[in-house]
């Protein structure tokens, strides 16, 4: 598939949550069961602004323009722990379910992992969600140990801890 990988701006801020909410909502659905998913779902498929404008969240577009995919990595922790000088963290994957499977993912790591190396990052660490592991997986990333992340509303989300050295 042709790919055009972009870094995002604050104008794709409604595309992507729209593309978020499409893929968490049919991709989480085999994790994660109905009641959290309906707490959480609202608070993890909105468009981070600093992340749209970080210059390191990027968009997985088709020939057409059409954003498919997006994923990204900051130096700053989402969860503010296990932060180094040298490490970077993997931020809000995902991908229109209808592409699923078809290298989108992968193509956005690859940026990620490029990128990354370039501005002196030597390890990656991801908070993935049970059902992104296998995927993290097989791009390197080992798990580490399970990890609730604490969203506002008092909603725990579980997760999985998993690094990769670049």
């Amino acid at each position: 598939m042709d790919l055009e990988i972009r870094t995002t701006v604050l104008e794709d801020n409604d595309t992507v949550s729209d593309l978020l909410l499409k893929s968490y909502t049919a991709l989480l659905a085999r994790a994660y069961d109905a009641v959290t998913l309906k707490q959480a779902l609202p608070l993890i498929t909105r468009a981070q602004k600093d992340l749209l404008t970080s210059g390191t969240y990027y968009a997985a577009a088709t020939g057409d323009g059409t954003i498919i995919g997006v994923g990204g990595w900051t130096r700053h922790s989402p969860t503010g722990k296990d932060e180094t000088s040298t490490n970077g963290n993997i931020r809000h994957f995902g991908t229109d379910p209808d592409f699923a499977g078809r290298g989108v993912g992968r193509a956005l790591m690859t940026r990620c992992i490029e990128d990354a190396r370039s501005a002196g990052v030597s390890e990656f660490n991801c908070y993935s969600t049970l059902n992104g592991e296998a995927f993290y997986r097989a791009c390197g990333f080992t798990s580490i140990e399970p990890c609730p992340i604490f969203l506002p509303g008092n909603v725990t989300f579980p997760s999985i801890r998993m690094t990769r050295p670049l």
